[in-house]
This record gives structure tokens, C-alpha cells and sequence, in this order.
């Protein structure tokens, strides 16, 4: 069994790799274990993120690698599970998508300035702001089947941008992950600063009070899959994207940086295909990246090759992606759920718990199921539940769940509960189900009272250890 809430050991071992140009040092360690990596000579980069020459960097639970342009010396302490240097790898190709994307964002940069100067912003009939044609970055989205390197290519786009000086939004539509703030969500945040190597997306969700553009954007999905609740699932992503494109257009300065969109691997024609389409449609994708696929490549090519804002490109799958295991992929989960909580190398923090009482709340699941219609009073039509939410009583399955709470106030619809953000996440430690004095055991990132009253229950647990 894995261990993600206690630092994992490093073996009592030293071995140093001599990379030339333009080579690859690729690694694997598990949960249980820990390698220390410093690089001794040379420069290196882990998905675009420049190491520091003698810093010392922890990795534990990771599938990483370690590129070159000009050649280095690497010093690893530590057992890895896997550990080889490849001559051959796609780097050509993902810096030359960087060098487009970033003359676009040139080019609308300029463009928003020019706009900037010349004419006050302009807002429809509803108050919201118009934008200039020509004046928002590049939105890419990332799409292939499952472990074809898409959240790295992420990273590497991002941390490229970001030592360029942009600011491209990150987008998460991989609930799977819940690479900025939790698994079962979907999720917005700016790169304001390098993806750590070790921490990865982490930083992107560190700043959960901030009131400005740099505050991360969060919904509350509640399963692992894009296919558990495939109605639900775009309800939220299309909300995301209308949070997404509003926020961009009030901000001219990031606008020009546009959007990196990565998906989930669910590519099956029957499912897969119609959230893709849906969700291009609604973020206003203008570039989808293929990896490591080439029927949907030529599916993507017969929808899109006509169209005249959308334009379809194929990236060779890196030879260091690996497959993750059910294993592998769950404590990944729960180590982002425990980092919520606790932080991580980039920031520590010290969470508080808190009792609440029950009638003071008001917690919702989503109903996963259809009404069958002889369930239903005469005269009812059957309605399906995919969006519904239904009221939940305190009780044992409470306990070491992960509860959403929405930013939804009190004197709001609740039909609007699943369509607000997500104001933060807490765990539900233990549940008192005493008739005069129903309460909860909470564990928070911040002290106090909770600021909202509504709370949704997600699919994932987590025993804190």
C-alpha cells in the first residue's frame, strides 16, 4: 500500500547520468519511494521548467523526465523504479508549436494594446464585454486517448509561455486529475509563474482568496470520468467556459496570452467525440492538438478541416509516456487531495478543524440515476436526473468525504447550486448522528466558520493518516 500522507524514504545510493544535446533523462518512481535529483552541469529543463544549477529537487510518486538542449550532468540519489536516457524524443516538435503560439500571442498582444489606446471598452446588450477581433491569444486544446502525454505537453507549453512573459490560462477538463484544485472538478487558473518541477500544477491553486484575475476557477463535477454524468459534465464545462471568456475580456493584459485546455481520455465516438466538439465550441477553440492518435486525428481533420476559425494538428506521442495503473492514478488523487489540505514543498500549511452543525447546512449529491417511470406519480413525466441534486441526512457515508462548498448565497435559487463556483473543499472527518445535536467534524484550509451553507458531496474519499 502506497503512502501519500508521510515522506516517502530515499535509498542510501548516488548515481550520476552524462546527458548529451538534445537528449533525455526519463525516470519513474513510485509512491513508497524518493529520488533526490540535482543537476551538477549543463542545463536541463522538466516540461519546460528550467532547473536551478545545484538545487536539490525531491520527487516521489512521479513518471518524469529531464531534457537537454545543450547537454548536462545529473546526480541522482535514490532508487528509481525505472531510469534510461533516450536520443530520441518530439522536443522539435513542441518548441516549434510554442514558436506559433507565441507569435499569435505577439500579434494579439499588439493588437489589444493598439485597441487599448484608441477606443474605451465597448459591452453588449447584456453589460458584458465585447472583444476586439484579433485581440485574444491562441486557444489550444490538447486531445488523445488516456497516458498519451497531454497534461505534459500542458506544463510545457505553460512554463515556456510563462519564461516568455505570458500568462496563457491553464484549463482543466480532466476531472480525473483535478490538477489545480481537486479530482472531480473542473478548473481555470492562470500560470502567473513557472509549474514547479515538483509540484507540478500545485502553485496554480495555492492563492484560493485572491479577488482578482488570478484566482482559480473551480466546478463542482463529483466523479472520476467525463462519461460518468456526460450531461452534467457539460453543463459545467460550458459554464467554465462562459466564467473563462468573461474574465478574459476585461482583462486586455492576459487576453493576448489565450488558453491551454487539457482533456480527459475518453475519445469513443458515442460519448467522447460530442463533448469534444461541445466543448470546442464553447471555449471558442481555435487550435486542437491531437497526441498519439490517428483515427481521431482524421476523425478531428473530416469535422474541422473545412472551418474557417478552427484548425486541426497532429503531435507524435512522446516514446517516455507510460501507462498509469488504477493504482497508480488513485494515490495520485489522493496526494492532490491531501496537498488542499496541507500544502506541499512549494507552500506548507496547517489546516484547522472545526465542528459544524447540521441544521446550519444544507448538503446535496447529484442524483446519478433515471426516474423510471413507474416510480413516478400518474400523470408525471419521467425526467432525467443527471443535473438534479437531491438532500443528503448526516450518516456513515459521510465520513472521509471530500464536500464541495459552493459559493451559491443563501437567499439564492438552489437550481443554481450546480452551476456556481466552488468556494473551497472540506473533509468530513467523523459524524455525530445524535437526534438533538446532528453535527460534523470538518477539516479546512481556514479557520472559522464556513463562509457558504450549501455543501455537495463528491465521489472521492480520503482517510486522513
Amino acid at each position: 500500500m502506497y503512502s501519500t500522507s508521510h515522506p516517502a524514504p530515499i535509498a542510501d545510493q548516488t548515481k550520476v547520468w552524462d546527458l548529451k544535446p538534445e537528449h533525455e533523462f526519463r525516470f519513474e518512481v513510485d509512491f513508497n519511494n524518493a529520488v533526490v535529483l540535482r543537476l551538477k552541469s549543463g542545463t536541463a529543463e522538466i516540461f519546460g521548467a528550467e532547473l536551478g544549477s545545484g538545487a536539490e529537487y525531491r520527487f516521489t510518486g512521479q513518471k518524469a523526465a529531464v531534457f537537454t538542449w545543450h547537454g548536462c550532468s545529473l546526480e541522482i540519489q535514490g532508487q528509481c523504479n525505472v531510469a534510461y536516457v533516450a536520443d530520441e524524443t518530439p522536443m522539435a516538435s513542441y518548441i516549434n508549436l510554442h514558436t506559433a503560439l507565441q507569435s499569435r500571442r505577439v500579434a494579439a498582444a499588439a493588437a489589444a494594446a493598439s485597441t487599448a489606446m484608441t477606443a474605451p471598452p465597448a459591452t453588449d446588450r447584456e453589460g458584458q464585454v465585447t472583444v476586439a477581433p484579433g485581440t485574444t491569444g491562441p486557444v489550444v486544446m490538447l486531445i488523445g486517448p488516456v497516458d498519451a502525454g497531454k497534461t505534459s505537453l500542458a506544463k510545457l507549453l505553460l512554463n515556456y509561455a510563462v519564461r516568455q512573459g505570458q500568462h496563457p490560462m491553464f484549463i482543466n477538463l480532466d476531472p480525473a486529475e483535478g490538477s489545480v484544485l481537486m479530482p472531480g472538478t473542473v478548473s481555470a487558473a492562470p500560470a502567473m509563474h513557472l509549474l514547479d518541477p515538483e509540484d507540478g500544477f500545485d502553485a496554480l491553486g495555492l492563492d484560493k482568496t485572491a479577488g482578482d484575475v488570478s484566482t482559480p476557477l473551480c466546478y463542482h463535477y463529483g466523479f472520476p470520468s467525463t462519461t460518468d454524468n456526460p450531461k452534467l459534465y457539460g453543463l459545467l464545462a460550458a459554464k467554465l467556459a462562459e466564467t473563462v471568456r468573461a474574465r478574459l475580456a476585461r482583462n486586455h493584459q492576459t487576453r493576448p496570452a489565450g488558453c491551454i485546455i487539457d482533456t480527459g481520455g475518453v475519445i469513443d465516438a458515442a460519448a467522447g467525440y460530442e463533448l469534444i466538439q461541445q466543448s470546442i465550441a464553447d471555449f471558442h477553440v481555435d487550435l486542437v492538438v491531437v497526441l498519439g492518435h490517428e483515427r481521431l486525428y482524421s476523425d478531428m481533420c473530416r469535422l474541422y478541416g473545412n472551418s474557417a476559425t478552427v484548425k486541426v494538428v497532429k503531435l507524435a506521442k512522446s516514446g517516455g509516456v507510460v501507462n498509469r495503473d488504477k493504482d497508480f492514478l488513485r494515490h495520485a488523487q489522493l496526494r492532490t487531495i491531501r496537498r488542499y489540505f496541507y500544502g506541499s514543498s512549494y507552500s506548507e500549511y496547517s489546516p484547522f478543524s472545526t465542528i459544524a452543525w447540521y441544521q446550519n447546512l444544507k448538503i446535496y449529491r447529484v442524483e446519478d440515476s433515471i426516474a423510471p417511470s413507474s416510480a413516478l406519480p400518474i400523470g408525471i413525466d419521467r425526467k432525467v436526473s443527471e443535473t438534479q441534486i437531491v438532500p443528503m441526512e448526516p450518516g456513515p457515508v459521510l465520513i472521509h468525504s471530500i464536500l464541495t462548498v459552493s459559493s451559491l448565497d443563501a437567499t439564492e435559487d438552489e437550481d443554481k447550486l450546480l452551476e456556481s463556483p466552488a468556494a473551497g473543499f472540506v473533509y468530513v472527518s467523523s459524524v455525530d448522528e445524535n437526534k438533538k445535536s446532528k453535527k460534523l467534524t470538518l477539516l479546512s484550509p481556514s479557520p472559522g466558520r464556513l463562509p457558504r451553507k450549501y455543501l455537495l458531496l463528491s465521489s472521492f474519499k480520503w482517510m486522513e493518516m
